[in-house]
């Protein structure tokens, strides 16, 4: 993996003046550590030529907790390598530098990652406010969109139900039956008018529950919004919700 960077970058590039050149390098040590993390282990060449500070940095900006340092010295103790600890641990205070900004505990939040707990002290007051505000808008529009799934799955239940108890009584109708059958048909009307007094019973208490749950999304919206994040507002499916409601 290594190998075939370096081949590149020791190809055709040797006229190439020092600042492109050290973008290059830059690039691909980047691309070096992307594949890296993309591993479930580190082979021996990973372990003897990585670039131990921009892995720890990369990590650092991806919220990785400082426990990747452990699996690494497991990966490479098979091949006698110990990794740079020094030099991965600076790196990752870099890399967390990037991740534990308040916007990026925002985007973390809002697209429902969990809380990796990895923000130094001085920096772990920001991400939070930003996490948390991020947080209450996924929690909220998804309770927002689970009731609108589940009202929406009931009722197109029930409504095939009743189809069934259409046809089923219009085959009890029939001359073609005898008294067993027409017993066994009852029994499964009886058995499916229970099924729908259930869902609609379920559809009531999730109605009940949904002038909460658009209170809640507004106001996590409203905060966010206020704190200057742009975030949208679902406007179709608070209308729908709203016509459940009213």
């Amino acid at each position: 993996m290594v190998a075939d960077v370096n081949a590149r970058l020791e190809s055709g590039h040797s006229a190439a003046p020092l600042g492109l050149a050290l973008s290059g390098l830059a690039v691909a040590a980047m691309v070096v550590v992307f594949a890296l993390q993309s591993c479930a282990t580190l082979s021996e060449e990973d372990c003897l030529t990585v670039d131990w500070g921009v892995l720890g940095e990369t990590d650092g900006q991806s919220g990785l907790p400082l426990s990747e340092l452990n699996r690494y010295r497991r990966d490479c103790a098979k091949y006698d390598v110990v990794p740079d600890s020094r030099a991965y641990i600076e790196g990752r205070e870099r890399g967390l530098v990037v991740y534990c900004t308040e916007s990026n505990g925002y985007r973390e939040g809002r697209n429902g990652a969990p809380d990796r707990l990895v923000c130094p002290a001085a920096l772990e007051p920001g991400f939070r406010r930003g996490y948390d505000l991020g947080r209450a808008v996924h929690v909220s529009l998804t309770e927002l969109r689970t009731s609108n799934d589940a009202i929406e799955s009931a009722r197109a239940e029930i409504e095939q139900l009743e189809s069934d108890i259409a046809d089923h009584r219009e085959s009890i109708r029939s001359d073609d039956l005898d008294d067993e059958e027409r017993k066994a048909l009852n029994d499964e009307i009886n058995s499916m008018e229970r099924r729908i007094k259930e869902l609609e019973r379920d559809v009531r208490i999730q109605v009940a529950g949904l002038a909460i749950s658009i209170a809640q999304y507004q106001a996590a919206v409203g905060a966010a919004r206020r704190d200057g994040y742009d975030e949208p507002m679902e406007m179709e499916l608070l209308q729908a919700l709203r016509r459940l409601v009213e």
